[in-house]
C-alpha cells in the first residue's frame, strides 16, 4: 500500500512537472516573440527621449518657479509670531519663549502639511480654463501642521501633541457666521479662522522616549480637557496663536517648495 501511494505521488509529481514544462515553454515562446518584436522599439525610445525629457523639465521649471515666486504672500520676510523666538532647520521649525521660571517650546515640520479648504476644492471643480489656473494657485493652499508644545517646569516637561480642527468643525462654522459681516467688508483680505485640539498629553523627565506613557485626549474627562486647553491659553497657545502659526507655516512651506524646485532645476541642468 505504501508503494502504491509512493508511486501515485511520483505520478502526480511527474504530471505536474509536465504541466509546468508546458506552461514554461508557452511563456518562453511568448517572451521570445515579444522580445523580438518590441525590445528594439523600447530601447530606441528610451535613448531618444532621455535628453528631451531633461530639456522639457528645465523649460517647465523656469516658468513654474517664476509663477510660484510671484504667488508668494511674504517674499522678503516671514510672518511674525509675537513673543516667540523662531529657529528653522530645513522643514523643521522651533518656537520658544520664557515665562517666569517656565520655558515654552513649540515644534512642527512643514513637510506634507499643505491642503486646500473644502470651499476651494468645490470652486476648483466648478471653475474652468483660466479661472481654474487662478484657483489652483499656491495662494489658496494652506499649511496646517501637527505641532508639539512642551512646558518645562522644575526639571519636568508637560508635553502636548496638537492638531488643527477640520475647516467644517461646528465651532469654526459658528465663528465664520459671526464674522460674516467683517468678511464682506474686507472681501479682499483673507479672514480664515483656525483652531486646534489636543490629541495627546504626557509628563516626562529629560527627553521624551518610547517608555513614557501618554494619554489619548479623546477618552479623558471633558472637564480635564477644557482645563488643559485653558492652561495652554494662559501660556500663549490659543486660537490667535493657531492662526499665527498657520500663516507662518504656510509662508515657510512655500519657501521650502520653491527651494525644492530650484534644486530640481540645478539637478536637471547638470
Amino acid at each position: 500500500m505504501a508503494f502504491r501511494n509512493l508511486t501515485r505521488s511520483l505520478f502526480q509529481f511527474t504530471k505536474l512537472t509536465n504541466v509546468n514544462q508546458r506552461l514554461y515553454s508557452s511563456i518562453q515562446r511568448k517572451s521570445c516573440h515579444i522580445t523580438q518584436r518590441y525590445v528594439p522599439i523600447r530601447t530606441f525610445s528610451s535613448v531618444q527621449t532621455n535628453d528631451n525629457a531633461y530639456r522639457d523639465l528645465d523649460t517647465f521649471l523656469q516658468k513654474e518657479i517664476q509663477l510660484e515666486k510671484s504667488a508668494q504672500k511674504h517674499p522678503s520676510k516671514l510672518p511674525i509670531i509675537p513673543n516667540f523666538q523662531v529657529q528653522t532647520n530645513g522643514p523643521e521649525v522651533t518656537l520658544s519663549r520664557d515665562i517666569g521660571n517656565e520655558k515654552i517650546v513649540v515644534k512642527f515640520n512643514v513637510t506634507n502639511t499643505v491642503n486646500a479648504s473644502d470651499s476651494e476644492q468645490e470652486s476648483d471643480l466648478q471653475s474652468t480654463g483660466q479661472e481654474q489656473q487662478i484657483t489652483n494657485s499656491s495662494s489658496q493652499l494652506k499649511s496646517r501642521p501637527t505641532f508639539t508644545v512642551d512646558i518645562n517646569r522644575g526639571g519636568q516637561t508637560l508635553s502636548f501633541l496638537c492638531s488643527y480642527l477640520p475647516n467644517d468643525y461646528p465651532d469654526s462654522r459658528e465663528h465664520n457666521h459671526a464674522t460674516e459681516n467683517d468678511q464682506k467688508q474686507n472681501h479682499n483680505q483673507e479672514n480664515i479662522y483656525e483652531d486646534f485640539q489636543i490629541d495627546e498629553f504626557t509628563i516626562h523627565d529629560g527627553e521624551w522616549n518610547e517608555t513614557v506613557y501618554s494619554s489619548d485626549c479623546s477618552v479623558i474627562d471633558g472637564e480635564l480637557y477644557d482645563k488643559l486647553l485653558n492652561l495652554l491659553e494662559e501660556h500663549g497657545i490659543g486660537e490667535e496663536f493657531a492662526n499665527q502659526l498657520a500663516d507662518f507655516s504656510t509662508a515657510y512651506e512655500h519657501r521650502q517648495y520653491i527651494g525644492l524646485l530650484e534644486k530640481l532645476q540645478q539637478f536637471v541642468k547638470k
